[in-house]
């Protein structure tokens, strides 16, 4: 394993730096426990031809944990507890970073009557 991807993991790893979630792919799957890290952009960002603003929120999920993700998942966020703290769902996807091991997608939270299934 790389220095780098050592770095990636102990990043994700860090409670500090990194929170528990649950991914439910296309938003109906069972879910898969995985770590994900918050990102504020402080100004308006360009990342391959997406643009995200101060109102953005942003995530990144190891490509090891989740190797697909895409618009329409769901992502629950857990607290300390292991209970769910906020749901969001993924609305862009951004950037993999240079060694492909962690992707950055854009969330919107949801509001509990929005995941009513149809």
């Amino acid at each position: 394993m790389s220095t780098f991807a050592l770095a990636v993991d102990a990043m994700f790893n860090d409670p500090n730096m990194a929170q528990d979630a649950i991914w439910r792919a296309g938003g109906f799957s069972e879910g898969l426990p995985v770590r994900i890290r918050y990102r504020s952009p402080e100004a308006i960002v360009g990342l391959q031809g997406n643009q995200f603003d101060l109102n953005a929120t942003l995530i990144e999920i190891r490509l090891s944990e989740v190797a697909e993700p895409a618009k329409g998942d769901i992502v629950d966020i857990l607290d300390e507890e292991g209970a769910i703290r906020e749901t969001v769902q993924v609305t862009g996807l951004s950037r993999i970073d240079a060694r492909k091991l962690v992707r950055t997608c854009e969330v919107a939270a949801l509001a509990s009557d929005d995941l009513d299934e149809p």
